[in-house]
């Protein structure tokens, strides 16, 4: 009995420390357009209107490129939410995303290119 109680603990303790992954073309599909897929990369072009929200999800590493900027509210899952400036033009590299979802707080619609990597 005691060898299955490990056993059981074992598989429990394994199955928490799994990243929860939430595909982001799939949990806003009205806010996310796919622009090309393939086995290395996909690029998505996202908008956000003023007062829109996506739902919660995540990223794998990947770039992204701001075609137009504006302000956001981001919030991480179990974290404080915080404000960000998105300036046209900007790019950066990000590593893996935890769950969270994006409100523009801002007055334009916020449209970024992003290429994740797979």
């Amino acid at each position: 009995m005691s060898r299955f109680l490990t056993l059981l603990l074992v598989c429990t303790l394994c199955s928490c420390s799994k990243q929860q992954n939430v595909d982001f073309v799939q949990s806003s599909p009205d806010k996310v357009r796919v622009l090309l897929e393939n086995d290395k990369v996909r690029v998505l072009e996202y908008s956000l209107k003023p007062g829109e929200k996506d739902n919660p999800h995540t990223h794998p590493p990947k770039t992204s490129y701001v075609i137009s900027g504006g302000r956001l509210r981001v919030y991480p899952e179990g974290e404080k939410p915080f404000d960000t400036e998105e300036m046209a033009g900007a790019s950066e590299w990000a590593d893996y995303r935890g769950l969270h979802y994006v409100e523009n707080i801002g007055s334009t619609t916020v449209t970024i290119l992003l290429t994740e990597v797979k």
